[in-house]
């Protein structure tokens, strides 16, 4: 990751007051300074606790740009991400395609009925017509499925890049405490205090420990590596009474049995259950050599809707926060979303 995102700007000494200051240098945090750029509002600082970007959920996903999410607000936003993903971040996206199967038809029914709404073009696939796409699918109970033609991967590393490279980021910075002012609130760092007129809580799995409001829940996932061959360029997200994702890879096949273990928001540790729930859920994963794996965290509010814009108490917060998974192809509509409570923040 050093290399690739070697074109960000640090280390930046903190100026002791911001317009705007984030917490986070993860997708929300990243996506919502280049957002503010692109607006014009550019005295802005991202505060990460880590010597480089994204090391927690954001760096460590799949990137895999799947527009049509189990519920409409989340789509709305995964829809419009793709869209600037497909345009203005074209460096960071691969145009693929992508293959939905599902054990229950009338579940791809819904997605139908939520791709028309959105205006997201699909294909009705039989279970032939997956298998061909995806062999590995003719393992599972499979009653059909739907080709997303739209669809693509994303290259989480590069767009990171691309995001950081319109920020002011200071590494090493974990903000230790935040207490109210006049006109924002004072932030304090190891590196020094930092006053902000507005503070964007992008904090990942953290949010709201410093700024209060209603904790998330984490959870662990595992993804895998395995030495495969794949016929095509196409991802495949089987959703079903079991889920599981894959797509391309340089070393083969990375896929991911799609689970869930709640947990601590820096527990990256793999355990063997992830890979073994892989293995015993796809035929064709059992025995395909391990090139490598590993695990990353999700965080969700209560009700698995992202927590985005100014806060109802305090007129100095704005969050972007719950991503849930989503963050790599939602964070350009993030941003946006984010940027324009920020403006609507500084002229309240």
């Amino acid at each position: 990751m050093v290399n690739r995102l070697a074109c960000y700007k640090h280390p930046v000494n903190l100026p002791g007051e911001t317009t705007v200051a984030i917490i986070g240098g993860g997708f929300a945090g990243v996506a919502t300074a280049w957002a503010l750029a692109r607006a014009g509002i550019d005295d802005v600082v991202v505060l990460e606790r880590e010597r480089e970007i994204g090391r927690y959920a954001s760096g460590r996903g799949a990137g895999i740009g799947r527009q049509l999410a189990d519920d409409d607000d989340t789509t709305a936003l995964t829809v419009r991400g793709a869209a600037v993903l497909r345009d203005e971040l074209a460096a960071a996206w691969t145009p693929c395609g992508g293959v939905l199967s599902f054990d229950d038809a009338s579940r791809a029914e819904t997605y139908i009925a939520r791709a028309r709404r959105f205006g997201v073009a699909v294909e009705r696939l039989d279970r032939d017509a997956v298998i061909t796409r995806w062999p590995a699918a003719r393992t599972l109970e499979v009653a059909t499925g739907l080709w997303v033609p739209s669809d693509g991967v994303i290259d989480v590393r590069a767009l990171l890049a691309i995001y950081a490279s319109r920020a002011r980021i200071a590494l090493d910075a974990p903000v230790l405490g935040i207490a109210s002012g006049p006109r924002g609130a004072r932030l304090g760092t190891p590196r020094g205090e930092l006053t902000a007129r507005i503070v964007v809580d992008a904090a990942g799995a953290w949010a709201g420990r410093l700024t209060g409001g209603d904790p998330l829940a984490t959870f662990k996932r595992h993804l895998a590596v395995l030495e495969l061959a794949v016929p095509g360029a196409a991802y495949w997200w089987h959703l079903g009474r079991g889920e599981v994702y894959a797509r391309r890879d340089a070393g083969g096949v990375l896929a991911s049995p799609c689970d869930e273990t709640l947990g601590s928001p820096d527990d990256l540790h793999a355990d063997p259950r992830g890979l073994a729930e892989l293995r015993a859920f796809v035929g064709d994963f059992a025995t395909a050599p391990v090139v490598r794996e590993w695990a990353c965290v999700r965080s969700f509010t209560a009700d698995r809707k992202m927590r985005l814009g100014r806060d109802a108490e305090r007129p100095w917060l704005v969050w972007a926060a719950g991503l849930g998974g989503h963050g790599a192809t939602a964070s350009a509509a993030v941003g946006e979303i984010v940027a324009r409570a920020v403006g609507e923040a500084l002229t309240a």
